[in-house]
């Protein structure tokens, strides 16, 4: 049997049968590779970035939310402690408390609401986290609303007063 190809190609070359590629294309896989390598590592730091922005944002929400609760905790027994005075006779009572002005970079609002027991709301501004605590009182308390920060509690009128220090 004859070969009948060319001179110069695969099989009369001595390569095997293997067809050699020109010059020109050698490069094209070096090159390739590269940008498929970048490609691939794009996306998983884009996936190891945006995975990791949730968990700070979920972390965020549950340390503002565990600060709210101690502060509103700090507060409510502040109250009750004002009451307690009132309770034993005292005329003149003021019981202050000294809070932050924000917690986790967020400010946040107090809010009391007269009732049995009294219930004082915390709710931060930029993140949505409301936190409410119970204190019970023998005194009337008087609805009140106040940024976070120093607190008085004030016994004037035959009601105990949350404002503002």
């Amino acid at each position: 049997m004859t070969d009948r190809r060319p001179p110069g190609t695969a099989a009369s070359s001595g390569l095997g049968g293997c067809r050699t590629r020109p010059a020109r294309d050698r490069a094209t896989s070096t090159a390739l590779s590269y940008v498929l390598t970048l490609g691939i590592t794009a996306l998983l730091i884009s996936g190891l970035l945006i995975a990791a922005g949730g968990t700070v944002d979920s972390q965020r929400t549950a340390t503002t939310q565990e600060a709210l609760e101690v502060v509103g905790q700090q507060l409510s027994s502040r109250l009750m402690a004002a009451d307690r005075l009132v309770v034993a006779g005292g005329d003149e009572v003021v019981v202050r408390g000294t809070y932050p002005d924000a917690v986790s970079g967020t400010r946040y609002t107090v809010t009391i609401t007269p009732g049995d027991p009294v219930t004082i709301e915390l709710a931060a501004s930029s993140v949505d986290v409301t936190v409410t605590v119970a204190a019970a009182t023998n005194t009337t308390v008087a609805p009140a609303s106040v940024s976070g920060g120093d607190v008085e509690i004030v016994y004037t009128g035959g009601q105990l007063e949350v404002q503002s220090a």
